[in-house]
């Protein structure tokens, strides 16, 4: 009996030490490490995706590519945790900073910021990466981020220039109306919404455009209704930053056969997707676990935009057609963000006496 007991426990080691660092998602983290880093002396890190988790076809999934470049590039290990409420967001960092064996612990989307920020002090030797919203002034915190306005900027271009162009199919040129659907109010949505408007008014100054909040990540039913009003009200595009609740907005315009923006690569419609509003997001994961693979990491906070290739449009695996004609104003556009002539507006109320001032030539 004893020697049947000893065997279990053989295996069950074995099968624990085969768990670890296969990006597992976790409930319990193992006893920290002493010095707070793997045995193998590779990155080890953990990493708490959006509400919406891993399979929502956009931001969770791009972070994830990221994360799978990086175990790729660099050998990394890590441990994941896909919370199904903001509510548990505290608890799973503090989960993985108890046991004290992550080189970082990577939290994913503007809503984890507080409880980043509340957990990191009271683990100030941890070290901490946020992405996608600006953390300052903490020693052991390293927040990376996309200018939100300048992913927006150009397929807000577009879709200014679009609405009123006979060219684009599913254009209705008598209206004059687009819309943006607006995950949450937050700074990193509002900003993301500036942009976009920021962009069709420089290139359409009359465009009327219709807002709206969805109120979350993860309501697809929400967004659709949101989008389906914006529809029926005119508007022949409406762009969409909300996770998995933007499958519910390219319902709508399926439904509708009216143009549609996303921002995944991954989740795009072919007959009535306009553009893809991109933010390299996957490039963030890898970049910081460079950082640390090679003893470069310092905390503060990074911001990338079309300077850096990190933000564009893309139309790759769509149907639609862009004339040569608008395709070179969008790129002049773009030349200008990048050079800083433009500095684009980053939040919804300066967008007005912005685009007063900006007007494409």
């Amino acid at each position: 009996m004893k020697k049947n007991i000893l065997l279990y426990l053989i295996v069950f080691v074995m099968v624990a030490t085969l768990a670890v660092g296969c990006g597992q998602p976790v409930d319990e983290p193992e006893e920290p490490a002493e010095n707070g880093e793997s045995e193998e002396d590779v990155v080890k890190f953990a990493i708490i995706f959006g509400v919406g988790g891993l399979g929502d076809n956009g931001y969770n999934d791009e972070v994830n590519r990221g994360v799978q470049m990086a175990v790729e590039e660099y050998g990394a290990e890590y441990d994941y945790a896909e919370p199904q409420d903001i509510s548990e967001f505290e608890t799973q960092l503090r989960m993985f900073a108890d046991a004290g064996e992550y080189d970082t612990i990577i939290a994913v989307s503007t809503e984890q910021a507080e409880a980043l920020k509340m957990v990191a002090e009271e683990y100030p030797e941890q070290r901490f990466t946020m992405i996608d919203t600006r953390i300052d002034d903490m020693d052991n915190v390293h927040s990376i981020s996309a200018s939100h306005p300048q992913q927006h900027f150009l397929s807000g271009v577009l879709a200014g220039l679009a609405t009123q162009d006979e060219r684009f199919p599913l254009a209705n040129p008598d209206e004059n109306i687009i819309g943006f659907a607006i995950a949450m109010d937050t700074p990193t949505s509002r900003g993301q919404a500036a942009g976009f408007l920021a962009g069709a008014k420089y290139a359409n100054p009359d465009v009327e455009i219709l807002t709206n909040y969805i109120g979350g990540y993860n309501d697809p039913v929400t967004a659709k209704e949101l989008a389906l009003v914006m529809y029926e009200r005119g508007a022949d595009i409406v762009s969409v930053n909300a996770g998995s609740s933007s499958q519910g907005v390219f319902a709508a315009a399926q439904e509708k056969d009216r143009y549609v923006i996303g921002t995944s690569l991954a989740m795009v419609d072919p007959e009535v997707s306009l553009s893809t509003s991109v933010k390299k997001v996957w490039l963030f994961v890898v970049q910081e676990i460079g950082s640390l693979d090679d003893g470069t990491w310092e905390p503060g906070f990074t911001e990338k935009g079309m300077a850096e290739g990190v933000t564009d449009y893309d139309v790759e695996g769509l149907d639609v057609e862009i004339p040569e004609d608008v395709k070179a104003k969008v790129d002049e556009a773009r030349e200008k963000v990048a050079s800083g002539e433009l500095v684009l507006p980053t939040d919804i109320d300066q967008v007005d006496s912005w685009a007063a001032e900006n007007q494409m030539e």
